[in-house]
């Protein structure tokens, strides 16, 4: 089914919803988001364009016009506190226009207003999402669906019984905690990436092999060099680690317990090999919402693109960023973003399909022009170089396959709102650390000071630093201005209340 908000049409545009419900007018880029045709859509929303108000006001516009019912929506997220935020935004746009009286004229019947107020629709996190199918339909594996989640200290406390108890013979001088660090790492890789250990072992002997039998250049030393043997020793690490890996895996079983990687690749599998599961998902759900999809791993594209993609599409819409990518390190792929063009394709009317159509969120609505164009400067090599454009427009087509080229999204330059005020951009190179913090707490202080004296209260700061080692002398040197602090995530709470 597609559906467009068109001049014409007997449906609301997103300018006259907001309106009503006495909320702030979107821009034409968000428009373009919140009436897009019902079908598979990419939304590359750069840092602070509105991206959540605007996955909310989607929410709204396809129930307010009665394209899809509150309980039938499903979005995604990465955090319990983005899907708790998301969450609630949808429900209290969703209760402001249950009691607005313009659904009286959208749909005399009641019908919307009592669907509105007996349900809700489901925000939950990938892998809370993942664990309820598991949950559900884990007897088709077979897994127990009374699985129990683990923690991540209860299962390096599970993965260490294993490591200590272990009776033969691993060619490693590391620790027992060293190696309980491996053996998860290992058991989380293997899931995201739905590899079978005994693919690996394979891999890992054809690998070596290759490398040590490789015709020596001329002139070139007989031995590898000593960064290739490191190489090689780790990947036989890998394949060591295997039989423990087996025994950690044994012993979930027994307890009854599953790892976080466990569900979602558990949930890959439930979605590529039963049919049954894959129609209940759709009758369940009439539009999807997936949130930071840059961040998303192998599994879960997998497991995504089995339930509501492929050659019978949803009206999925995927919101992302490939500057923002943060999560490559366990093995999430901003690459998923131009890949979603295949994996979610558009119906043509003769049977046909064509990449999903992409659209913009440019406008950043909390950074002044100053902090944008260095911005912008910066994320030059990451967003393929400079683009223009604004709105929507079809997206590059990518190869659906994952080990294929894909090609890099053009991510267009943020901008600042019309009515943005100056900022400051400041840099300063000290000769010691104690030099800059000091820096930083005097260039606060003052900010401080002038924003009582104009407005008569203080104004809010943020502290960005890169190791958490810092962040105790540079709450120290605040406080010692006399400037109330809160840190947040620092470790060593008997040191640091």
């Amino acid at each position: 089914m597609t559906v467009t908000a068109e001049r014409g049409s007997d449906l609301i545009g997103p300018v006259e919803l907001a309106r009503e419900l006495g909320l702030a007018v979107p821009t034409p880029e968000q428009v373009a988001v919140i009436a897009a045709p019902v079908e598979p859509a990419l939304v590359i929303a750069g840092a602070g364009a509105g991206k959540t108000e605007t996955m909310a006001a989607r929410v709204v516009w396809l129930v307010a016009n009665g394209i899809v019912a509150p309980e039938r929506v499903l979005g995604l997220t990465f955090t319990r506190k983005a899907a708790g935020q998301l969450g609630d935004r949808v429900r209290a746009r969703l209760r402001r226009l249950a009691a607005s009286p313009l659904l009286d004229r959208l749909d005399p019947s009641g019908g919307r207003r009592a669907a509105l107020l007996a349900s809700d629709p489901t925000v939950l996190t990938y892998h809370a999402y993942a664990g309820r199918l598991v949950a559900e339909h884990g007897l088709r594996i077979p897994v127990e669906p009374g699985a129990r989640p683990l923690t991540e200290t209860a299962a390096w406390q599970l993965a260490h019984r294993v490591v200590s108890t272990w009776t033969e013979d691993i060619d490693t001088d590391k620790v027992p905690a060293t190696i309980t660090n491996l053996v998860l790492e290992l058991s989380g890789e293997l899931a995201e990436h739905l590899v079978d250990p005994d693919d690996l072992a394979r891999w890992t002997t054809r690998f070596v092999d290759a490398v040590e039998n490789a015709p020596r250049a001329a002139r070139q030393r007989a031995g590898l060099p000593r960064d290739l043997q490191q190489v090689l020793a780790t990947q036989r690490l890998r394949v060591a680690l295997l039989p423990l890996l087996a025994d950690y895996a044994r012993r979930k079983r027994r307890a009854g317990a599953v790892d976080f990687a466990d569900q979602m690749s558990l949930a890959a599998r439930l979605a590529t090999d039963h049919p049954e599961v894959v129609s209940g998902e759709r009758s369940r759900f009439g539009a999807v919402l997936l949130d930071e999809y840059q961040d998303t791993g192998h599994a879960q594209r997998v497991l995504l693109r089995a339930l509501f993609g492929g050659s019978e599409p949803m009206p999925v819409t995927a919101v992302g960023d490939p500057v923002q990518a943060i999560y490559g390190w366990r093995g999430a792929s901003a690459a998923n973003l131009p890949r979603f063009a295949t994996d979610f394709p558009r119906l043509d009317r003769d049977g046909g399909s064509r990449p999903a159509r992409q659209h913009h969120l440019l406008t950043s609505f909390r950074n002044p022009p100053e902090v944008l164009d260095l911005a912008n400067s910066v994320s030059e090599p990451l967003r393929g170089g400079d683009a223009s454009g604004s709105g929507s427009g079809d997206g590059d087509a990518a190869d659906a396959d994952a080990d294929a080229a894909v090609p890099a999204l053009r991510v267009p330059r943020l901008r600042p709102r019309a009515d943005a005020g100056p900022g400051a951009v400041c840099l300063a190179l000290t000769e010691d650390v104690r030099a800059e913090r000091e820096w930083v707490a005097s260039r606060i202080s003052a900010e401080w000071e002038r924003s009582v004296a104009r407005t008569g209260a203080p104004p809010t700061t943020a502290v960005l630093v890169r190791r958490r080692a810092d962040m105790a002398g540079i709450a120290s040197a605040l406080r010692a201005r006399g400037l109330p602090v809160e840190v947040v995530g620092l470790g060593g709470l008997l040191d640091e209340p």
